[in-house]
């Protein structure tokens, strides 16, 4: 049995890889968002000869910038570089804003992207480059903005989200930690560090089983699990189901 903490989307690839794969797949939805400070972003997005460039870090960010412009489209930005995490980001970033962002998602963590921005303004004067505008949660991590500061590149961020638990997590969980408990065995799949955080909170027990085995998308959110003391067992490096579905078995066959 699968267990995958986050809201399950039409025809969603991650339920149809893992279907396939031949488990048992269920969705919590796990994260809320409430979207804040949209007359300074829209002020933000509307001006973009004020930047450098835009970061995008998850589709949650393309969301905000969707509902923050009145045609949600971008469309003063095509000849600017937008920077985005993971395929799916940048997929988001196409159909909402009909931008296509640089190298088309393939930086699948902060880390990674923060190298790539790096990159594209390598030989750039630092002193006369604007800042890159930065759209992000109320609980981003400082992984992207620290990394991009250093090498000094300006960073404008501008929290346009906060991250809270879905109103129906504590149920969801106290429903499967009943089912499981007793004698079943389940893989949790994290999808973000804030993820991690609220599940710990009101699902200690669970993550704490002999049947229970972690799973992580990307380096960020597994760390954030052996930060609180557990064990990841499987994680995917790149935000794909293929990548999950193969970190899961070939952590089953150890």
């Amino acid at each position: 049995r699968v267990v995958v903490l986050r809201s399950p989307k039409q025809n969603d690839s991650y339920a149809l890889a893992m279907q396939e794969a031949g488990f048992d797949v269920k969705f919590i939805p796990t994260l809320h968002f409430d979207f804040v400070s949209q007359r300074e972003l829209s002020d933000a997005v509307s001006n973009p000869s004020h930047y450098s460039g835009l970061i995008l870090t998850s589709q949650t960010a393309v969301e905000a910038c969707s509902r923050a412009l009145s045609d949600g489209v971008l469309k003063w930005w095509s000849s600017m570089p937008v920077f985005v995490v993971g395929t799916a980001t940048a997929e988001a970033a196409h159909s909402w804003l009909a931008v296509t962002p640089e190298g088309g998602g393939a930086h699948g963590n902060s880390k990674l992207l923060a190298q790539a921005i790096i990159e594209y303004f390598m030989g750039t004067d630092r002193a006369q480059l604007k800042p890159l505008l930065f759209p992000c949660s109320d609980l981003h991590m400082e992984t992207l903005p620290s990394i991009l500061q250093e090498a000094g590149l300006p960073l404008s961020c501008v929290v346009s989200y906060r991250t809270i638990p879905h109103p129906d997590l504590q149920r969801c969980l106290r429903e499967e930690e009943e089912a499981i408990l007793p004698h079943g065995k389940v893989w949790l799949v994290f999808f973000s560090p804030s993820g991690v955080q609220f599940v710990s909170q009101l699902a200690r027990p669970l993550l704490e089983a002999g049947g229970t085995k972690l799973a992580a998308i990307g380096s960020t959110t597994a760390e954030a699990i052996t930060k609180i003391g557990l064990r990841v067992s499987a994680v995917a490096m790149a935000p794909t189901p293929q990548s999950l579905v193969s970190a899961m078995a070939a952590s089953d066959h150890l």
